[in-house]
């Protein structure tokens, strides 16, 4: 009998650790919107610009024409008002209209995700497919030459800049090799670079936190009890071992997915990609303030998804794990 109801007790312990993150992140999620609002009216009048369209070149619009402007947007009403309206319409996926090209910013953004994900899931294949080997590595191989190769390494990827790196593997590849090109998003090749760029520093915070990890995990207890049984070397690592050290892994796997969307527009710019971080900077370098204020917030979502997605894979890593709910 008792063993149903600890079943039962730590389902509704998970299921009280699940809604607790959604109740955070709904509070975080609304303070960001109103944080973003607020700094984009802050910004400026967007009433002139928004007037000036239509306008023959040289044309200056008039005051009424701006009062006109400013009144259909509703500038003239209080800024909670202003900001309940917004609020509503970003839930329904209206977030205005840009103020340089008159396209809606939601389509804009749905327009370069595709792009941005693209490049991120490529980067993120990369982090993984590396990251693992050189952590297992760098623990398994304590005090040989090999660990000491991997440790230099990985300190040399985590401290390169992202843009300087960029720029080493164009000249590196494309002008000194001539075997990928630098600029655009046309076919595989044109990938390899920016996702390069973007995992190096990632997959070396990652491999040297697993690494730390794994070694705590090899000394422990448990797993003098799974060598003592028998089991192989590989059995112990990988199936004990590995699945605990990847705990702490996941701790900072949202702030390193975050990295990457960070990354993507000084990477886009330099690789001349198209996407959230080019239409990023576009919107900032031409103060185009509904864009931004929409780029941000979605950045912003994405963030807090990851975050929240990683918060929910705790118990599925780490049994022992019994997230504060069941005693």
């Amino acid at each position: 009998m008792g063993e149903p109801h600890d079943v039962l007790l730590e389902v509704r312990g998970r299921g009280c650790y699940a809604a607790r993150r959604l109740a955070i992140a709904g509070p975080t999620l609304l303070g960001l919107s109103f944080l973003i609002f607020l700094l984009g009216s802050l910004a400026g009048d967007p009433s002139g610009k928004i007037a000036e369209r239509g306008l023959l070149p040289g044309e200056v619009p008039t005051a009424e024409q701006i009062a006109a402007v400013h009144h259909e947007l509703g500038l003239d009403r209080p800024l909670p008002v202003r900001y309940g309206e917004w609020l509503v319409r970003a839930a329904h996926g209206d977030l205005g209209k840009s103020l340089i090209t008159g396209q809606g910013v939601g389509e804009a953004i749905r327009g370069a995700v595709p792009a941005t994900v693209g490049l991120a899931a490529a980067a993120t294949m990369l982090l993984i497919m590396v990251s693992v080997p050189l952590g297992v590595v760098g623990a398994l191989l304590r005090g040989r030459w090999l660990q000491q190769v991997v440790r230099v390494g990985t300190l040399a990827g985590a401290s390169i800049p992202g843009f300087f790196l960029a720029y080493l593997l164009i000249y590196v590849f494309a002008v000194r090799l001539h075997l990928l090109p630098v600029f655009g998003s046309v076919g595989p090749k044109s990938m390899v670079l920016p996702a390069v760029t973007l995992a190096v520093g990632p997959t070396a915070l990652v491999s040297r936190l697993l690494q730390k990890a794994l070694v705590e995990e090899l000394g422990d207890d448990y797993i003098r009890t799974a060598r003592a049984k028998g089991l192989t070397e590989t059995a112990v690592v990988v199936s004990h071992a590995l699945r605990n050290a990847f705990l702490p892994v996941v701790t900072v796997l949202g702030n390193v997915l975050a990295r990457l969307l960070e990354g993507a527009v000084v990477v886009e710019l330099i690789f001349g990609r198209s996407g959230v971080g080019s239409l990023t900077l576009q919107a900032v370098g031409s103060s185009d303030y509904p864009m931004t204020q929409g780029v941000v917030l979605f950045a912003g979502v994405v963030v807090i998804a990851f975050n929240l997605a990683v918060d929910l894979t705790y118990p599925r890593l780490d049994p022992r794990v019994r997230l504060g709910a069941v005693s």
